[in-house]
């Protein structure tokens, strides 16, 4: 029998978030004779009518339909089953070195892997002719590496990204099971260099277990289009991501109060902080013009770099894993300016952009932007086709996910 791949992912195919998984589908719905993706949050068990499209070869399974399993009797089933409870105590002492409140998020991450592996058993025939591929390194990847230590004879593998890798992001600073997952996978792929070398230098032995592949995206421009934008007297930039105070959009909005030069801002998303953006958005003089599109499909996404002239892609976040929103800029010529967070150093350079120090300042970035508004347009043009050619040698989909999915065949 061929085996099928199974992706578990977060929410994919349904929104919010994971839109980038979009383009490795894909490129991996063309290698392998079926897929079964099986988004393994609860919520999305109300949102079919919401999906995105899939391949025609992906089988979206909802493992979570008509389930109306309470919290505590998920919780409950973590101490009747012995081999769930001997997970609990394996992780507690670790747990409490964290303080209190770590073993309650051990507690319900364990509760909710055991029910992910539950469902899986459940829901999939003959578990040994799959390949098991988990988008994330949370509850879903421990479920797998449970399954893998109650006898599943197959292979199973994660890829791990930045929320789900830095144990520092959280409070407490603590990602539960991480080791044990991580020596429990037959593989974990770190999304940068950044990542691998801070599990590396975590957790010693498991340099076997670990490698570097890369994230991608694609583009509809060719090489032979990236020329550089027309000469303007507007500095035109853009960025994408959610409102929230880690993205750190409400900094760029300060910035463009302190720049003495015309400037069209567009962003793309939403989120929490809008309201505060929309009033700092007041307070700018004239000579700036803001559009905030809100939310947009991928598709939509990449159709306004498409059609729309943008000069420089801004990213301001403090923690990163790498941005796959600079890999679509890039792979449409536009340059980056970035901070040095995450793997972020890995894409962008003074070649291709300009990168940022972590702890920034709103007259950091208008300086920055200033800087860039003054170069000349040959040298614009230079780090517009120094973005391409970062894209197409390193972020690729077509070529990046390709080899990814020989590896998960191997």
């Amino acid at each position: 029998m061929k085996s099928t791949l199974v992706i578990l992912s977060n929410r994919y195919p349904y929104p919010p978030g994971e839109e980038f998984l979009q383009a490795e589908l894909e490129v991996l719905s063309k290698e392998f004779e079926k897929i079964i993706l099986i988004p393994t949050n609860r919520d999305t068990a109300n949102k079919k009518q919401l999906g995105r499209e899939v391949p025609n070869n992906v089988e979206v399974i909802h493992i979570f339909e008509n389930d109306r399993t309470s919290v505590f009797f998920r919780v409950l089933n973590v101490f009747t089953n012995r081999r769930n409870r001997k997970w609990f105590f394996k992780e507690l002492s670790k747990s409490l070195s964290y303080g209190w409140k770590a073993p309650l998020v051990m507690l319900n991450w364990l509760s909710i892997a055991c029910e992910i592996k539950d469902k899986l058993q459940l829901a999939l025939d003959h578990l040994d002719h799959h390949i098991f591929y988990s988008y994330w390194l949370t509850p879903s990847a421990l479920a797998l590496t449970m399954l893998k230590e109650e006898g599943l004879n197959a292979k199973c593998v994660s890829r791990v990204h930045g929320g789900d890798l830095y144990a520092e992001r959280h409070q407490p600073a603590y990602i539960p099971f991480q080791e044990k997952i991580l020596l429990g996978l037959d593989h974990t792929y770190t999304i940068s260099e950044n990542g691998l070398s801070y599990l590396t230098k975590k957790y010693s032995g498991l340099e076997n277990k670990l490698s570097v592949q890369r994230l991608g995206t694609k583009t509809t421009r060719s090489a032979d289009h990236i020329k550089g934008n027309k000469h303007s007297s507007v500095l035109r930039i853009v960025s994408c991501s959610y409102l929230k105070p880690v993205k750190r959009i409400h900094l760029l909005a300060e910035a463009l109060k302190h720049c003495q030069f015309p400037i069209e801002w567009t962003h793309i998303g939403d989120g929490p902080e809008r309201g505060k953006i929309e009033e700092t958005i007041k307070e700018l003089p004239e000579q700036m013009k803001v559009n905030l599109l809100g939310n947009k499909k991928n598709d939509e996404i990449m159709e306004i770099y498409r059609t729309n002239e943008f000069d420089l892609f801004v990213n301001v976040s403090e923690s990163e894993g790498i941005p796959v929103t600079i890999m679509e800029a890039f792979s449409f010529g536009i340059p980056a300016m970035a901070t040095d967070v995450g793997g972020t150093s890995e894409i962008v350079n003074s070649e291709n952009g300009i990168l940022l120090k972590k702890d920034l300042q709103a007259l950091d970035i208008a300086s920055n932007l200033a800087y860039f508004y003054g170069l000349t347009d040959e040298e614009k043009a230079k780090k517009s086709r120094c973005a391409y050619d970062t894209w197409n040698q390193k972020y690729n989909a077509a070529k990046n996910y390709k080899e990814f999915a020989t590896l998960l065949k191997d």
